[in-house]
């Protein structure tokens, strides 16, 4: 504290820029991944405390509103992770199948991965549309083939 005299109408100026600041960063209306969870908690003691709630209490909901929000972002990040996850899985199984044939695109034999066909020529992670539909026109022909 300062040793200037208490200034009410101050204190109250900037207590409430303080709580739209906080409510903006805890962005309750946002997507859980945009929210900050120290903001809310903070916020929340403010709320609490104005309302004359006990301290103690204030403290306790507070940290309700902290862990409430680290453990649904904390969520939020695992499940994209496991969609990360299977978005791989299903991209490798897709290029498993899509290598057994020679691309007609960039002339890469089965089993190789497609060449570039820009200034670097490397190799690219997924192959060809051309390539793609080959197999998948090769595989859906002989499926049928055995389903009958």
């Amino acid at each position: 504290m300062t040793d200037e005299p208490f200034n009410a109408l101050r204190f109250a100026r900037d207590l409430a820029q303080v709580r739209a600041d906080l409510e903006h960063a805890a962005q309750p209306y946002q997507p859980i991944e945009h929210q900050d969870a120290a903001a809310a908690g903070f916020f929340t003691v403010i709320q609490e405390l104005t309302a004359d709630t006990d301290p103690t209490t204030a403290v306790a909901r507070a940290l309700d509103a902290y862990l409430d929000i680290k453990t649904r972002q904390k969520e939020h990040q695992e499940a994209t992770e496991a969609r990360r996850r299977q978005d791989e899985q299903d991209l490798e199984a897709e290029e498993a199948i899509t290598r057994k044939v020679e691309c007609p695109f960039c002339g890469v034999a089965a089993g190789m991965k497609c060449r570039g066909t820009g200034a670097s020529g490397g190799l690219k992670k997924k192959s060809h549309a051309d390539r793609y539909r080959l197999a998948r026109g090769l595989n859906d022909a002989t499926g049928e083939a055995q389903n009958p």
